[in-house]
């Protein structure tokens, strides 16, 4: 039986990725794929769909778009581009460790991608490497495969987490924070701890780090 896990990573800030950015308030990235051009060397091709409800994305507002708009549907607009290969993205990191991005979301703050992973010591190289890529990297899920029961419950030792870092948690977690799209931005939440956005930030992967270091570290 297979061992094999489902992560769900989301990186913030990622500076390499050339999609992430034709996301605006309104309109998010809701998939992305791509592929080697045929015309010449190292090159890659993207395409990628922004879905929002109203209004027009703001690359299609642009005098100098850097991505081609090449088909709309549904409150949904399909953009393709193309760039060169081997830039460190994110999906180019997750690759390079074997693994095969599922699934591709982005917002004006993040990305999200899904992927299977062998082991956690696979994932635990994968997090870290794309942290050299973000600004900060959270595991939003994993899920093992149902097919075997071998493993033993993961149990996360709240007592851990300082108080201040469980209110910041509890907080972001009710205001949405953690959505995809975000319902609440980092400002947003600060706001309603009366906090700079820093300090939330700072006690937000503090507290993240604790978590999971302690679900790997059971693994």
């Amino acid at each position: 039986m297979s061992g094999r896990m489902l992560a769900e990573v989301e990186v913030f800030g990622p500076r390499s990725c050339q999609v992430q950015p034709h996301a605006d308030e309104e309109w998010s990235v809701s998939s992305v794929s791509r592929s080697a051009t045929s015309g010449g060397a190292g090159r890659v091709v993207e395409e990628f769909t922004l879905k929002g409800s109203e209004g027009t994305p703001s690359v299609l507002q642009s005098a100098d778009p850097s991505a081609d708009h090449v088909f709309a549907y549904d409150q949904r607009h399909v953009f393709q581009l193309s760039r060169a290969a081997g830039q460190g993205c994110v999906c180019e990191r997750i690759e390079a460790a074997g693994c095969v991005v599922q699934e591709f979301s982005a917002d004006t703050d993040s990305i999200v991608v899904t992927f299977l992973v062998d082991d956690i010591p696979t994932l635990r190289d994968i997090v870290d490497d794309l942290e050299s890529e973000g600004e900060t990297v959270k595991l939003r899920r994993l899920l093992e495969d149902t097919s075997t029961e071998t493993d033993q419950p993961v149990v996360l030792d709240r007592a851990k987490l300082t108080s201040r870092q469980r209110e910041v948690l509890t907080r972001a977690h009710e205001m949405g924070y953690f959505e995809h799209p975000r319902e609440a931005t980092a400002g947003d939440v600060a706001d309603a701890l009366d906090i700079s956005t820093s300090t939330f930030t700072e006690h937000l992967a503090a507290a993240q780090r604790k978590l999971l270091d302690d679900l790997l570290d059971a693994r």
